[in-house]
């Protein structure tokens, strides 16, 4: 039997901790209807969903058939980008129970923040709500690259956490995601995951498991949904 402790969890901001999908879509339809593009909610979902704000308008514009140079798809992300931030501005609503669910977690565990979304944006979130004491890092788009789903996003905030204090051998860290990309990622990296949201199951296939929401969840749960065939949490 061998023996498991969770040292860590790290949490994808965006569908995750916050309800960001509605303001991240809107952000990119307003701003590609300024160019006179329309790009469908089906596309979307299909293209852009889960991916960090360059990929996704990568995605939107080919498969809309708009080609553009990389200067004008620089120009297109910051566009986008600023929308978004402009809603966060306005106030993005923390799933149910959030807060919570973080302060049971960081009482046994060190809790860190993976994201597509910036850096800037997420700790704006984070001061609001109170939050700032509870996490250990923000990996924000700007913090690594490439980006999800290359591991190279949880690699950074594994680093991170190792600077402070090693992970011990028996210890693991687990992954909280909304998208397949964020899966990807998470797993390439070498971490344990649990798909969080309506995905459908045989998207979420390469999480080792899927709620709906963080609503009530905590470490003895985690454990739970992660454990495998020979081991134990002490």
């Amino acid at each position: 039997m061998t023996r498991r402790t969770i040292d860590a969890v790290l949490v994808e901001f965006d569908g995750v901790l916050a309800d960001t999908a509605a303001a991240r879509r809107d952000a990119m339809f307003s701003v590609l209807a300024e160019d006179g593009l329309a790009l469908s909610p089906e596309a979307y979902r299909d293209a852009c969903a889960g991916l960090p704000t360059r990929d996704a308008v990568r995605g939107a514009l080919a498969r809309m058939g708009a080609p553009a140079d990389e200067t004008e798809m620089d120009l297109l992300t910051l566009r986008v980008d600023r929308a978004f931030s402009s809603q966060v501005g306005k106030g993005v609503m923390l799933v149910e129970g959030a807060r919570e669910v973080m302060e049971r977690i960081a009482a046994r565990a060190r809790v860190g923040i993976v994201t597509r979304a910036n850096r800037r944006d997420v700790e704006f979130v984070l001061g609001l709500a109170q939050m700032e004491h509870i996490v250990s890092c923000v990996i924000g788009a700007e913090d690594a690259s490439p980006s999800k789903p290359a591991p190279t996003p949880y690699l950074v905030a594994l680093r991170r956490l190792e600077r402070r204090r090693p992970i011990s051998a028996e210890g693991l860290v687990v992954a909280l995601e909304d998208s397949v990309p964020g899966i990807q990622s998470a797993r390439a990296a070498g971490l344990r995951c649990i798909a969080v949201g309506d995905l459908p199951a045989h998207l979420a296939m390469e999480a080792d498991a899927i709620i709906p929401a963080i609503t009530g969840l905590d470490v003895r749960r985690i454990e739970q949904l992660t454990t495998r065939r020979g081991e134990h949490f002490t």
